[in-house]
């Protein structure tokens, strides 16, 4: 009593103040200290969020009810609040959870950060009860896929200063009026949301007074900019803006100027921003990143962005961007070359050498001048900068030499990439370079004739490309010691001699080798077990292709030997490349039958065994490669029926080629249902029967537009990025004009139909005419017989048609002379007959193209017709119409009448037995025998065209 009654206020107030803490935090005057423990209610509802999802990984393994594991405030992702022992925050981002979100995990009422971005619960809409969680500062939802609207009860959260819903499925939203009661908010993203519906984006966004980063990357945003412009309230907190990948246009600028002044990263990539670009992005004082790729600018770039101090970034890549190069440094020039370190200008239009003014930029770590038509020399200054990591400078027209003083100060160097230019490399035999490249993109820059000696020191590189260099050498033994890690050996279209060592041991990880278009020979050699891809065509290699079943893995995705001289049968382990996408074999010497077993292939896109002796039938099982684009079967020994599964299987073919075999039978009605093929090769066969009256349904050959992809891009990773690591071009050898050519990067392009060459009969359907897109048709070599379509005419695209050496008749169709772009013609040898139809095209082919048709007249056959009229004297012009057969008839009839008219006069005039009969005619006809003088002229002309026009129909009807 003495100590509460005569003790200090102040003292006696803490003693309560800790007993009341200590009998919340778990504390009492008997117990002693004890830790807090998770409330139950929350315990449970956070078990029940666990069993709504998948737990792979078992990252979720702390979770339990047993009763070493009930504290929940020591789970993973989960943190308590000391004080009350509330479950206050769970971070669980990138976790690689599936599931629903389920409603239990908003029981959490005292939670006031929430992270489940990164996962899966693309099954889930965000619950209506989210909105209880009153205290929550922080919720990211990005990347879980989650669908159905945006909930306005979001509106609620009310204490929310993080936001993050980017990256998700939401549908149908148009309305974000809820975001202006969330007044403390400071970070919004809302990137891969469609916000196309809503058009009042500006106004919401101008109601968050306190937001300095603003993410709205492809929304669909549209460039319509309310007028008058809002009330801005973010002039001074907005510092990163994101509008990347939308609709805006230049009318944005207005309002985006008003508030920019303390912007400090601005992204507007990949809209629709066009003209100059303004002169007011260099009041951004205070911008260190500026992002303006993939619009369409114009002209080059301000004087003012010189005063621009603080920007290290600038990307103006893939515009319409056209300045003289120096021009453009020279008005980059101020306080901002002092600052720049990454510079983005490939893909545009800049013309020029690249000046010495470069050296001036000393900060910079990245210049990318790719894709421009920039000329001249590469100044050696660019060897001043020493701060330098990436340089490209591919894709122009740079000419001269580059020597060792381009590279003198480049100690920081990691990527060269000067591929695609008219350069020549001009360093001393013991050069060492100052850097170690992890990208070197070198191709046709003139290294050889030896192989480089400074590669030598390269010996971590990622990524290797010298082809197209004229080396005329053996690869040396250090050259496949120098990179384990290489993931990309590129040395194509070169020289290159000698026989390859074992590659097996060579690479750690999962290369692509390129080693096509040299003189290499000898024998296959082991490859690494993960390669990604094996490209060894044009070269000289010979033997049998067994030692690639030391590929094992999974991972081959191309194999690429045709034009060498390579034998044996297929080895079994080739169904082991589950992930085959391109197989070439074409232009060898293997044969055998194809194994049952490549149906396994399932990727496989593009499939070329041409020229080679394969035999048998084409497996069944090769309708299991559903994903296939482009077959070649072509110049084998296949036989048999053509299948019919190919039509019902392979809906994804574009090119199919089985000319040059020994298929028999007719041509299967299921390929009608091939709506995507382009080019269909059946030509030098034994096929017999008609050609399918459903040929129309092949509906990609009736649209012009290019709708077919004939570059193949495979992919591969460097650091866990991906990047484009393989093109494929398929190729085909096509018959034009008569001559065998190789199709490649114009093949996609071609509209072709060749049946040429077998033993096909019956009349060629009406029905071809819809192809109106078709390129060239070769039907040539057959038993066809009846007439050529009347309506070939809409056919307007073909360029080359050939029909001869058939049993086709009749009269040309008027309407080949619609034909305009035809150039190559043969219609020779069949049974053809009457008048060439008038046609500018026609009539410039040469005579042997309708040769062999002994009733066919007219240019360029022969001048005239039979029963043509002469050219009238005196530059007069002969009235007959070539195509009207009313004129065949005309003279002879014409003769008939004026005979009969004849006979009438004569009997009158020599008192004839029939002069009676005519008075009778003209008394019936009340014609006076006075006025028969007037009238004789008359009659004689009526009865001539009476007999005339009678002759006529009489003649077309027996169709003289």
């Amino acid at each position: 009593m003495m100590f509460f009654g005569g003790g200090p206020p102040q003292l006696l107030c803490a003693l309560v103040i800790l007993l009341h803490t200590g009998s919340v935090v778990g504390f009492n005057s008997t117990a002693g200290a004890t830790e807090v423990g998770c409330m139950e209610r929350e315990r449970r509802a956070l078990l029940m969020f666990k069993q709504s999802l998948v737990n792979k990984h078992g990252v979720l393994s702390t979770w339990g009810s047993e009763e070493w594991r009930k504290d929940c405030c020591s789970w993973t992702g989960v943190k308590c609040s000391n004080r009350t022992g509330h479950v206050t925050w769970l971070d669980l981002y990138n976790k690689s959870l599936y599931g629903k979100l389920s409603p239990s995990l908003f029981e959490l009422q005292h939670l006031t950060h929430l992270d489940l971005g990164g996962n899966y619960f693309g099954s889930s809409h965000i619950p209506e009860s989210i909105s209880s969680l009153k205290r929550l500062k922080y919720l990211d939802l990005s990347g879980t896929i989650l669908s159905g609207s945006l909930p306005s009860l979001l509106g609620n959260l009310t204490s929310l200063r993080f936001l993050d819903l980017s990256f998700n499925g939401f549908r149908n939203v148009e309305n974000l009026e809820w975001l202006s009661h969330l007044s403390s908010l400071k970070y919004l993203d809302l990137s891969e949301t469609n916000l196309s519906k809503v058009n009042n984006w500006l106004q919401v966004v101008n109601k968050l007074p306190l937001i300095t980063n603003l993410k709205l990357s492809h929304c669909s945003l549209l460039g319509v900019v309310p007028q008058p412009l809002p009330m801005v309230n973010t002039s001074t907190s907005l510092a990163v803006l994101d509008l990347s990948d939308n609709y805006l246009t230049a009318s944005m600028f207005q309002w985006l100027f008003n508030f920019s002044n303390g912007l400090v990263h601005l992204n507007l990539s990949r809209n629709q921003l066009q003209g100059l670009i303004p002169e007011a992005f260099g009041n951004m004082i205070f911008l260190e990143q500026l992002n303006l790729r993939g619009n369409q600018f114009e002209g080059g770039i301000q004087k003012s962005f010189g005063n621009m101090c603080k920007l290290r970034l600038l990307e103006l890549s893939s515009n319409n961007l056209k300045a003289m190069l120096p021009d453009f440094f020279g008005n980059l020039s101020g306080c901002l070359d002092l600052a720049l370190e990454t510079l983005y200008m490939d893909n545009n239009r800049f013309v020029g050498p690249l000046p010495d003014a470069i050296r001036n930029f000393s900060s910079l770590k990245v210049l990318s001048l790719s894709n421009n038509t920039l000329n001249g020399t590469v100044s050696n200054s660019i060897g001043l900068l020493s701060k330098l990591e990436e340089l490209d400078i591919s894709e122009n027209s740079f000419n001269g030499v580059i020597t060792e003083a381009h590279f003198l100060k480049l100690s920081k160097l990691k990527m060269l990439k000067m591929s695609s230019n008219f350069l020549a490399f001009n360093s001393s035999l013991d050069w060492i370079p100052p850097f170690q490249l992890d990208e070197i993109f070198l191709r046709s820059c003139k290294l050889g004739p030896k192989f480089p000696k400074w590669l030598h020191t390269q010996r971590d590189f990622l990524s290797l490309d010298i082809s197209s260099n004229r080396i005329s050498d053996s690869i040396p033994n250090w050259f496949w010691d120098l990179s384990s890690r290489a993931d990309s050996v590129d040395i194509s279209s070169n020289c290159i001699y000698g026989i390859l060592p074992d590659l097996s041991m060579k690479f750690s990880g999962h290369p692509g080798i390129d080693l096509s278009q040299n003189k290499l020979g000898g024998p296959l050699p082991l490859f690494p077990a993960n390669t990604l891809w094996i490209s060894l065509s044009s070269n000289e290699f010979s033997g049998n292709i067994s030692s690639l079943c030391s590929v094992t893995g999974k991972t081959l995705k191309v194999l690429d030997l045709s034009f060498n001289q390579l034998s044996g049968e297929l080895p079994d382990c080739v169904v082991s490349w589950s992930h085959l996408v391109i197989l070439n074999l074409a232009h060898n010497h293997f044969f055998g039958k194809i194994s049952s077993s490549i149906g396994s292939l399932n990727w496989l896109e593009a499939f070329s065994l041409r020229n080679n002796n394969f035999s048998g039938e084409m497996p069944w099982s090769l309708g299991d490669c559903t994903s296939l684009e482009f077959l070649d079967l072509s110049h084998n020994n296949f036989s048999g029926l053509v299948p019919d599964w190919i039509g019902g299987r392979l809906a994804d073919l574009n090119y199919l080629l089985l000319g040059s075999n020994n298929f028999h039978g007719d041509i299967p009605l299921q390929l009608c249902q091939l709506t995507k093929i382009v080019l269909l090769d059946f030509s030098s066969n034994n096929l017999s029967g008609n050609i399918p009256w459903c040929i129309h349904n092949m509906t990609a050959l009736t649209k012009k537009e290019n709708s077919v992809n004939n570059y193949l891009y495979l992919h591969g990773f460097i650091n866990g990025d991906i990047f484009i690591g393989y093109a494929h071009v398929n190729k085909a050898f096509i018959m034009w004009k008569g001559t065998e050519y190789e199709f490649a990067k114009n093949l996609m392009s071609l509209r072709l139909i060749d049946l040429s060459s077998n033993n096909l009969t019956g009349e060629i359907p009406r029905q071809i005419c819809s192809l109106i897109a078709l390129v060239q048709l070769n039907l040539s070599r057959n038993q066809l017989t009846g007439r050529i379509p009347a309506g070939i005419g809409q056919m307007r695209s073909l360029e080359s048609l050939d029909l001869s050496r058939n049993q086709l008749s009749g009269h040309l169709p008027s309407s080949m002379s619609q034909l305009s772009f035809l150039n190559t013609l043969n219609l020779s040898n069949n049974n053809f007959y009457g008048r060439i139809p008038f046609g500018t095209q026609l009539q410039s082919f040469p005579a042997y193209a309708f040769a062999g048709n002994s009733a066919l007249c007219g240019p360029p056959l022969t001048p005239t017709c039979p029963g043509d009229v002469k050219p009238l004297a005196g530059g007069g012009r002969d009235i007959q119409d070539d195509g009207d057969e009313f004129w065949k008839g005309f003279k002879p009839s014409m003769e008939l009448g004026m005979a009969f008219g004849f006979l009438v006069v004569l009997a009158l005039k020599l008192d004839h037995p029939w002069k009676h009969v005519y008075i009778l005619l003209f008394n019936y006809m009340k014609i006076p025998l006075s006025n028969l003088k007037d009238y004789l002229c008359l009659i004689v002309v009526a009865l001539c065209l009476i007999v005339t026009v009678n002759a006529t129909r009489l003649r077309r009807k027996l169709k003289f």
